[in-house]
């Protein structure tokens, strides 16, 4: 069988295709249904704040996000759960909520809390929230590991939402100046094991049923990945860990293997040795004529 006549060059290509960067982002949408406060994707797991607050309203540490199919979800280091009122909270008029605000003049008053980290035991590529009493102050930032991927905050939301969103849904529409919609944050190559929710104002960040699922959308049968569920809000590019650019040691390495490659990749073409002719002499002959001339 005949080698191929340049291997080298496949390699090089092999070579440059693996430093390329890989391209991922997060597609932010929120739900068609102004009255959404679920997600529509199936095979999730969804958090239940209302039995996680034992102790009524308050300060809560360390909760465990168990779900009765796929076992321990996740885990929230710290959260202020509010009772269920015009401004948040699905579960109405008797379920609790989380709210991210600040101690002075935010929700909860001096055991108020700002931050709140939620860390999944599975990498996801899909989280939802339904975001109540919404305002340009909440900011959602997306993990894999300790590395930050992306961001995204509520500043333009407001302003992007039909009138048919403000007010809360779930009690009459009371609140009628600020938005609610159940938001949808796709993983579209990429993953994340983190995602921590901040409202840095004395405003409140309010939200309830969190959902996550770690298969990409399109995974499951009937799931069209280039049809997203939502209308779009935003695609952020997500910073990923591709193969660094080729320094100038890699970029002059491969140059050595181009031309190792071909120059070995030659067929070498002996040439013919070259004969020379000598004329022969009868040096008897020259002797006699020689001896001859003497006399």
């Amino acid at each position: 069988m005949s080698q191929p006549r340049y291997p080298w060059f496949a390699l090089a290509a092999g070579f440059l295709l693996t430093m390329q960067p890989v391209s991922a982002s997060l597609v932010v949408t929120y739900a068609e249904d102004p009255g959404a406060i679920n997600s529509t994707l199936s095979n999730t797991a969804v958090i239940s704040f209302d039995t996680l607050a034992t102790k009524g309203a308050g300060a809560y540490t360390n909760l465990t996000w168990s779900d009765s199919t796929l076992g321990t979800v996740g885990s929230v280091d710290q959260v202020y759960l509010q009772k269920t009122n015009q401004y948040g909270g699905a579960n109405y008029p008797n379920g609790y909520y989380p709210v991210e605000s600040q101690p002075s003049g935010g929700v909860g008053g001096a055991h108020a809390i700002p931050i709140t980290t939620l860390t999944l035991d599975t990498p996801s590529s899909y989280f939802g929230l339904w975001w109540s009493a919404g305002d340009k102050y909440n900011t959602l930032t997306f993990y894999n590991g300790s590395t930050q991927i992306a961001q995204y905050t509520t500043a333009t939301l407001p302003g992007l939402l039909p009138k048919t969103y403000f007010g809360n849904p779930v009690d009459g529409r009371a609140d009628s100046a600020e938005p609610f919609a159940f938001l949808n944050f796709y993983g579209v190559g990429a993953r994340f094991t983190k995602v921590v929710l901040s409202n840095l104002n004395s405003t409140g960040f309010e939200s309830d049923n969190w959902t996550v699922r770690a298969q990409p959308y399109g995974y499951y049968t009937g799931e069209d990945p280039a049809n997203l569920p939502g209308v779009l809000i935003s695609t952020i590019n997500t910073s990923t860990t591709p193969v660094p650019e080729p320094s100038a040691a890699m970029a002059l390495g491969l140059s050595g293997l181009l031309l190792i490659g071909f120059l070995t990749s030659r067929r070498r073409v002996r040439q013919p040795a070259m004969s020379v002719s000598l004329p022969c002499y009868d040096l008897s002959r020259v002797e006699r004529f020689q001896s001859q001339s003497r006399t």
